[in-house]
């Protein structure tokens, strides 16, 4: 039986809080050289260009300077702040973690000085990351006297998309073109697309005489035969369907007793919880964040499925021996929602 499911997730983000769609996007527009490369415009270590004047008067000396080397998506430095030498080799991910550090401790604390940043959401916090690492080091485009920043500090963020559309910063090129569309069309992105209600079976499905039947108990057994138990459909709760009952709630550790309750049927019908393109939003996403907040984590309960969501349910499986694969379904589920108070309060 497959009772958890492993999605796609981006567990390499999960220390940098970043937007995830942002840091697509300036990866999609970005080279990557997993090699180190002279940067451009510096010369080699014979160049009289790398030099430096003697510091005393008459000194015609010049000491030669180390030439700039870079690597990765544009790393100056190692994680440990050592600057790159001629051919030094990185791996994908060693690439990736000096973008996310750049990222996190330049780009983003720069950009989240506009005024409401805090008041976006994900995917247009992305496009604006997008943009401010484009801008390299010059800022001017978000100085406070400019269009973006007077947009974002009268509240009125349907006018960035066509602001970042018409700004190219140092020079216009087709590559620029393309990224400012695309920061656009991302900070328009609909993060509500995907709904769903919870699921609430009412009816206690249980042995009985006669044998109980009905739709009820169809949809049961076949959402049993979805993880795997080979049992028929027949709309009759019989001892079969008992018998694939207690197995499900033995995986999923709910207490066994053969009884699809409330609990068992909740947890048995309910749909996986992940970090998805787009959103996952409906209220058994609520649902989740009302009981992480309940019990201490930091979650805004809007019923969206965001990063903050993800990074509390990582959290709490790793609280609790679980996989921590940040995928609410079964045994994460069970546990989230029918924790004993007991449990909680320690």
């Amino acid at each position: 039986m497959t009772a958890e499911l492993t999605p796609v997730t981006y567990p390499d983000l999960l220390t940098y809080h970043l937007p995830i769609r942002g840091v697509e996007l300036i990866k999609q527009f970005s080279e990557c050289h997993l090699q180190s490369y002279l940067a451009p415009g510096a010369k080699g270590l014979n160049s009289t260009d790398h030099t430096t004047k003697g510091t005393d008067i008459g000194d015609d000396l010049t000491t030669p300077q180390p030439p700039t080397y870079l690597a990765g998506w544009g790393s100056l430095r190692h994680k440990n702040g050592r600057p790159f030498a001629a051919g030094e080799q990185l791996t994908q991910a060693q690439a990736n973690e000096l973008l996310y550090i750049q990222l996190q401790e330049v780009v983003l604390p720069t950009v989240a000085q506009l005024a409401g940043w805090h008041d976006l959401n994900e995917h247009q916090q992305g496009a604006l990351l997008s943009f401010a690492h484009s801008l390299g080091d010059d800022l001017f485009p978000l100085s406070p006297q400019l269009p973006l920043a007077r947009a974002m500090r009268d509240r009125r963020p349907y006018l960035i998309p066509d602001i970042l559309e018409n700004c190219y910063g140092s020079g216009t090129t087709l590559a620029i073109d393309h990224r400012r569309k695309a920061e656009a069309d991302l900070f328009q992105l609909e993060i509500r697309r995907d709904s769903y209600t919870v699921i609430n079976r009412t009816r206690q499905l249980d042995i009985a005489t006669p044998f109980l039947k009905g739709q009820d108990v169809q949809a049961l057994q076949q959402a049993l035969v979805r993880y795997g138990y080979e049992i028929e459909p027949d709309s009759v709760f019989g001892p079969v369907t008992q018998w694939a009952v207690e197995k499900f709630q033995a995986a999923a550790g709910l207490p066994i007793n053969g009884v699809a309750d409330v609990q068992t049927q909740r947890i048995l019908h309910a749909r996986a919880l992940y970090l998805n393109d787009p959103y996952l939003i409906g209220s058994d996403v609520r649902e989740v964040q009302s009981q992480l907040s309940r019990i201490g984590y930091d979650v805004r309960v809007d019923g969206i499925f965001g990063l903050q969501t993800w990074r509390a349910v990582i959290t709490f499986q790793q609280y609790f021996g679980l996989p921590d694969n940040g995928v609410v379904q079964v045994k994460t589920l069970a546990k989230l929602l029918y924790l004993p108070v007991l449990a909680i309060a320690s």
